[in-house]
């Protein structure tokens, strides 16, 4: 979830808080005059604290329609109990998205720690607002666990403390200043202490990572899987040799200038228009526009490996064997044209509708030392014979370096410890029969096209199959 989603949630949910707020406040002003009136009550509350308590409660209707009532029912119901796999994850991503949803789960509470102390005054205790914390973001997690719209992990209660502390050692500085006609150092320090402490870690997390020679690998999990409780099947004979491999880097990864020029020759061939609005969508980056006819076109970047698709979300149409050369011929030429079509392209039509170029690739990879090409493009048309989609799948590789890879055999101990990504998790009595194991590639998080083991097998039965993968590069 990056920093647009999470602000197109608030905005979406901003009208129920709003309305929910107002309505729970007065519930408790009715809870309150009854407590007056009938049981004669000898507590007050005075204006200041009825808005604290509508802003308070408005807030708490936001967080819980942002993380319960915002998702859907896709979570298994389990506990991650390992403090800092959030951190794990946004390290092994290289993700912005990751990190603003990290920020964005402490900055979530901090309107608890900074507006709890102005409506009730033991709240001004420091074990109060976390015991509140404590207590608030329990009862969060427990319902997401019971609902399955998420999963307990002990990160969301960090996170969640460390924002309701910092809104408190706001309020608290600021009620110095009201109260005691001052500034005082200390309170300043206490404020100023959480965004020092991570600005000066994102730091040396960047620094560390631009040092690297390759980027990180998203395949690795941030929490390893249990296999205490599966058996493992193979008849796998794994050599323990340890070998060298080929390093290749997408030479349109990571560029913007490639975007900018992959922009500017969709708009001329196709007489669209982009806003030049950029949003994220994981590390991905999508731009918006219209055709000419005001039609919503979108074109989206996947940034890492140079890929890059455009859709008008128009149906498609049967093309004739006719019409399918014609139209091959004239986006053959605008491809080579452009610089975007490789030589040993050939040329197929896919279910009637689809222009195919497929680039073969014949090399062994792991040996080869010159720059290649693989990939496919696809192209569909409307019933106007107009563009409706294209994917860009063809990836330009260079030769970088041979390295040094652990053999099959380390690799299989890999899948052994669980130190491999997987969605959903393995049953106690699961049985994994692991049939195969072959030397692959995928892009790192800078571009790198780097050797992994894919396991290839089945969980129980051949038709529930299983996949992983494994880090080849030795460390």
């Amino acid at each position: 979830m990056d920093i647009i989603t999470i602000f197109q949630a608030l905005l979406r949910w901003s009208v129920f808080a709003l309305i929910g707020g107002l309505l729970l406040a007065l519930s408790f002003f009715v809870c309150y005059i009854i407590y007056k009136k009938v049981f004669h009550g000898q507590r007050g509350m005075s204006k200041t604290q009825w808005v604290i308590l509508f802003l308070l409660s408005c807030w708490l209707l936001l967080v819980l329609a942002l993380t319960i009532f915002n998702r859907g029912a896709n979570f298994t119901g389990s506990f991650n109990t390992d403090v800092f796999s959030t951190y794990a994850n946004a390290w092994n991503k290289w993700s912005i998205s990751e990190l603003q949803l990290i920020i964005f789960n402490m900055l979530m509470f901090t309107p608890l720690g900074f507006l709890l102390p102005l409506l009730w005054k033991k709240a001004e205790k420091l074990n109060v607002i976390l015991l509140v914390s404590i207590g608030l973001t329990v009862s969060i997690e427990i319902i997401q666990l019971l609902t399955g719209t998420g999963i307990f992990e002990l990160d969301d209660l960090l996170h969640n403390c460390i924002g309701s502390l910092f809104g408190y050692f706001c309020i608290m500085a600021v009620l110095s200043v009201i109260r005691e006609k001052r500034v005082h150092f200390v309170p300043i320090v206490k404020v100023l202490i959480f965004p020092c402490i991570i600005g000066m870690i994102i730091g040396f997390v960047s620094l560390a990572y631009e040092r690297q020679p390759y980027g990180n690998m998203s395949i690795l999990p941030a929490v390893k899987q249990d296999m205490s409780r599966i058996q493992i099947i193979t008849d796998l004979s794994l050599s323990d040799q340890p070998a060298t491999a080929s390093i290749y880097k997408n030479t349109c990864a990571e560029d913007q200038d490639y975007i900018e020029q992959i922009i500017d020759r969709v708009s001329e061939s196709e007489d669209v228009t982009f806003s030049g609005v950029q949003r994220r969508e994981g590390e991905n980056r999508v731009y918006t526009g219209k055709s000419s006819n005001s039609e919503d076109v979108q074109l989206d970047f996947f940034f890492r490996s140079g890929q890059w698709s455009y859709t008008t979300w128009r149906h498609t149409a049967t093309l004739t064997k006719e019409v399918a050369k014609s139209y091959g011929d004239l986006y053959k030429n605008w491809l080579r044209k452009s610089g975007l079509l490789p030589d040993t392209a050939i040329f197929s039509i896919q279910n009637n509708d689809t222009l195919r170029w497929d680039v073969p690739d014949d090399n062994d990879l792991s040996i080869a030392k010159t720059a290649f090409t693989s990939g496919s493009i696809l192209m569909q048309f409307d019933n106007n014979m107009e563009l409706a989609s294209m994917h860009y799948g063809v990836n330009w590789n260079k030769y970088v370096a041979t390295e040094e890879i652990i053999s099959p055999k380390a690799a299989f101990g890999q899948v052994e410890d669980g130190n491999f990504e997987q969605y959903v998790p393995f049953y106690k009595g699961d049985t994994l029969w692991i049939q195969e194991c072959k030397l692959d590639y995928v892009y790192d998080t800078k571009g790198f096209y780097q050797p992994v083991y894919r396991f290839t097998g089945y969980i129980n039965d051949e038709d529930n199959s299983w996949v992983c993968q494994i880090p080849a590069m030795a460390k």
